[in-house]
């Protein structure tokens, strides 16, 4: 979970015009936009309704990107997963990692039945680590969200249940 000390940190990671292009981080990104994200976590968090976490990478001890379990539901027993990492981190495997044992914990721990999982029609990278999941593409979102470079993207939409992650090493 994120801590209040984690705000310097986490705003120099997310200066990448990158992450504001498939996400909703807003670009320049301020200390203070950190420190009100991290409060929002934690509000959610109390909640019930969301779970940030800092994702951290194992050699440097640093802080690589964040991974939310948002608009979780215990009614219909469903969440969504969203996530971000550094430019330094990509390309290494740390999110599809990541996103494996969120899914694990939310299955598991949370008792969960459906997660979702959407990106940009655009992001190509995301779109691999989802699909090494075995979450099921279920269609296009059009124009579903705005990143914070103030661009409106179309969303591919995949979901996983519990049942089809059975035999699946949610580590």
């Amino acid at each position: 979970n994120w801590r209040k000390s984690d705000a310097k940190e986490l705003a120099k990671l997310v200066q990448d015009r990158q992450i504001s292009k498939f996400t909703r981080v807003p670009f320049p990104h301020k200390l203070k936009d950190s420190k009100q994200f991290i409060r929002e976590c934690k509000k959610n968090g109390r909640k019930g309704t969301e779970i940030c976490f800092a994702v951290i990478d194992r050699q440097s001890k640093k802080i690589a990107g964040s991974l939310g379990i948002m608009g979780i539901n215990r009614q219909c027993n469903k969440a969504e997963i969203g996530y971000l990492l550094g430019k330094d981190y990509r390309g290494k495997g740390l999110i599809a990692e990541a996103v494996q044992l969120a899914l694990g914990f939310c299955f598991g721990k949370l008792g969960l039945n459906r997660i979702r999982i959407s990106c940009s029609t655009k992001n190509k990278a995301s779109k691999k680590v989802i699909e090494k999941t075995g979450a099921k593409f279920e269609g296009i979102e059009r124009q579903s969200m705005v990143s914070g470079n103030g661009k409106t993207h179309d969303l591919r939409v995949y979901s996983i249940l519990k049942r089809e992650s059975k035999g699946k090493k949610f580590m």
